[in-house]
């Protein structure tokens, strides 16, 4: 019998192997039909007055997608003409619903993927500089006129395992496009990992303010907190830990409950059918809900685990102290001592919080030096200095 059951579970594991590369196969076919190695001449423009930008398609609560629209309007601003255009199939009125649900008041024009094929074609006038947003859109940024550009917000071999996804994207970065990292980090990496035959700029990596007023904390009451509300960005990207976290959290749970302390974890970020055991997933929040959440909660809990996510950012503009991990790249934007950073480990996360409970000043001083580099931040500023790498172009 227990023959029997070890090969029905071997089969079982085979099937979904089969499965998984089937999928797996089919992802990197459909990339192939765009797909080009070819190594570009960037020639210079002539012009720079107009930016078109290239996105798989427009994706609600998406937060790439939202730095995107963020550049972009701040480019508009300082006098650019500025477009976004999709390569996959969608209508313009759904692109409009997505942006404006990431940036209520984005500027510049939105064009479908006919339009972009008609841009590729010559039949549609196109921009002075057009820009990849992704490694997918690489390619259809090569066939466009216009001084090629690629605004690098992940370093994203990163969100795959090694393999055929895995190399196509990290070819991107050879193939001559004069790129933008958001934050040294990729940079770093594009030079340590790749053969860039093109400049690699960089702009700082903002926050917007505006939108996350800080409300201050009690954090002396956590000396006698009985009860901690976790705030848990996840996402099912393996660059979010989706595995990992619910099960270090049930670890840290294990652990407080044994000193009599609860630990409730509200998970944001993913689709509420998204199953994240160990709390309660509030699926995609709205900013209001956000900060709701984030004024609400002892603790936010987010895994950087490539390029730094914007929402440590938010949960910090917010007041709301941070936990990251050191395998991350939190240590890459914000000095020591500026959020608590653990191992794959509920044990430490549980002493952590034991820590707060007898030291809760430490999250004061947390607080403090995060602000001291956020302070400067802003897309203003960021998008002031794309602008600034266009105009030396000329």
């Amino acid at each position: 019998m227990e023959a029997m059951k070890r090969e029905a579970k071997r089969h079982i594991l085979s099937m979904l192997h089969q499965m998984q590369a089937k999928v797996e196969q089919r992802r990197v076919n459909a990339e192939l039909k765009n797909y080009t190695t070819d190594v570009i001449t960037n020639i210079r423009p002539e012009r720079k007055r107009s930016v078109l930008f290239v996105v798989t398609r427009m994706v609600r609560f998406h937060g790439g997608q939202t730095s995107i629209l963020r550049l972009g309007t701040q480019l508009a601003r300082l006098g650019f003409q500025v477009g976004y255009a999709v390569y996959k199939p969608q209508s313009k009125q759904e692109m409009e619903l997505c942006a404006k649900s990431n940036l209520a008041d984005f500027e510049g024009m939105l064009f479908t993927a006919p339009e972009l094929s008609e841009m590729i074609a010559g039949r549609k006038k196109t921009a002075d500089i057009v820009v990849a947003s992704s490694w997918d859109t690489v390619s259809f940024v090569k066939k466009l006129p216009g001084y090629k550009m690629y605004f690098v917000q992940d370093y994203e071999p990163y969100f795959y395992s090694f393999g055929e996804l895995f190399l196509l994207a990290k070819k991107t970065y050879e193939q001559g496009l004069h790129m933008v990292s958001l934050g040294a980090w990729n940079k770093a990496m594009i030079e340590r990992e790749c053969k860039p035959v093109s400049p690699v700029d960089v702009i700082d990596f903002p926050y917007e303010k505006k939108e996350y007023q800080t409300v201050k904390k009690d954090f002396a009451a956590y000396a006698k907190k009985k009860k901690f509300v976790l705030a848990v960005y996840l996402k099912f990207y393996g660059k979010r830990l989706p595995c990992v976290i619910p099960y270090l959290l049930k670890e840290a749970k294990q652990e407080l409950a044994a000193d009599g302390i609860t630990l409730e974890v509200r998970y944001f970020g993913e689709a509420g059918s998204f199953q994240a055991p160990g709390g309660k997933n509030l699926g995609m929040l709205t900013k209001e809900e956000l900060c709701a959440l984030y004024y609400e909660a002892d603790f936010g809990m987010v895994a950087s685990m490539s390029n730094i996510s914007l929402v440590p950012y938010e949960m910090l503009s917010a007041g709301l102290p941070v936990i990251e991990f050191r395998d991350g790249t939190f240590s890459d934007f914000f000095p020591e001592g500026s959020a608590t950073l653990i191992g794959l480990s509920g044990k430490e996360l549980a002493a952590a919080i034991r820590s707060y409970r007898e030291r809760p000043e430490q999250l004061t001083e947390q607080l403090a030096q995060a602000e001291s580099v956020m302070k400067d931040l802003s897309w203003e500023r960021s998008g002031k200095q794309f602008a600034e790498i266009i105009e030396r172009l000329v």
